[in-house]
């Protein structure tokens, strides 16, 4: 009867046992699946903020060559299409250094450290960037202004022209600021993302 027993308890022991290392196993694949999904989603949004990079690369150029253009056109001064040409350059050098150090980043693994100080870092460059430009922009409207004054003497045609500008500046900022603050979402996401493999 004892030996009945005692063949009876290392059975349930050896049930015991295979559970545990299955569910070992089980959470240990969860784990690694978990993982990939992390590393994956690192990858897709250091791509994300490097195709960002290169689309706002890609309309200042264009905006330095259309400004330089049209305002010459329209026939401000040469001097005011230089600076205009200069604020613009300003601007992709900024986002080109901006983005740098997030091109080309090494996004195994072993390297996530590295990779979530680039993005912190450009997620600090982007919130202090305004802290330039703006100030600029204002500066560049006030020259603008004077200068549409000596090309437009009748009030009229100076509003309508003023009315034109704040309407596309409008519009402007807005898909400006709203891809702004995609970029800073999605470097806080990847950086979520870290801080969760990290964690594991």
């Amino acid at each position: 009867m004892n030996i009945d027993y005692n063949i009876s308890e290392q059975d349930e022991l050896q049930q015991m046992r295979e559970q545990i290392a299955a569910l070992r196993s089980k959470l240990e694949t969860q784990q690694i699946v978990s993982e990939k999904m992390i590393l994956a989603a690192v990858k897709d949004g250091v791509k994300k903020i490097n195709r960002m990079g290169g689309i706002y690369t890609f309309f200042g150029v264009f905006a330095v060559l259309y400004c330089s253009w049209s305002f010459s056109m329209i026939g401000f001064s040469g001097w005011f299409v230089a600076a205009t040409v200069l604020f613009l350059l300003l601007c992709v050098g900024g986002t080109v250094y901006i983005h740098n150090g997030l091109r080309n980043a090494d996004t195994s693994r072993g390297n996530m450290v590295e990779v979530g100080k680039r993005v912190a870092r450009l997620r600090k460059q982007y919130g202090m960037w305004h802290f330039i430009t703006v100030p600029l922009l204002f500066v560049w409207l006030y020259f603008c202004y004077q200068e549409m004054c000596v090309l437009y003497p009748e009030p009229e045609a100076r509003t309508a022209f003023i009315i034109g500008g704040i309407v596309g500046g409008v519009i402007g900022a807005y898909l400006g600021l709203r891809m702004h603050f995609k970029v800073v979402r999605m470097a806080d996401k990847v950086l979520e993302h870290i801080k969760d493999l990290q964690q594991e």
